[in-house]
């Protein structure tokens, strides 16, 4: 297994990166289904549940990792470090609305369930839009020449 150094991420951090962008691309795909069509949601659900589940934990795994690898990663400007630190507040809080909306529905608790619903799904999508604009800057990076996303396959 490749650790972290800076030229290049390690095998863990891509691991991370990659099984979480395909759920978080399952959980987005689910969520635009059921608004395109709410008969969707009751066959959805569970999946997106399960899926979120699952993300909650690799959110946790990740920004613990990131900590520990700090010192080792390729550098970054202040923007871009913002921007990473900003989308790991996100892939937690997102999931962990969602999972305090379920405890709240289990436990007949209408504070946590109102929580879930005012703030989940909100900033789900600023979580998406977050998405958006590093998949943008990786785009902005390689017509500048610089070679960002290789960084992340794990090639310098």
């Amino acid at each position: 297994m490749q650790p972290d150094t800076p030229q290049r991420y390690g095998t863990l951090t891509r691991l991370l990166h990659w099984s979480m962008a395909a759920c978080f691309l399952f959980m987005f795909g689910t969520a635009f289904a059921w608004n395109a069509n709410e008969e969707l949601m009751m066959r959805l659900i569970n999946p997106h549940k399960a899926a979120g589940f699952l993300l909650m934990f690799l959110a946790v795994c990740r920004v613990l990792w990131a900590l520990l690898q700090r010192q080792h990663r390729p550098a970054n400007n202040l923007a871009a470090k913002l921007g990473h630190w900003a989308l790991y507040a996100l892939m937690l809080a997102v999931p962990a609305l969602g999972i305090a909306r379920q405890i709240g529905r289990g436990q007949d608790n209408p504070s946590l369930i109102e929580l879930g619903n005012q703030f989940h799904g909100e900033l789900a999508f600023v979580l998406l839009a977050l998405v958006a604009g590093h998949i943008a800057m990786v785009v902005v990076h390689a017509v500048k020449g610089e070679s960002v996303l290789s960084r992340m396959y794990g090639k310098s």
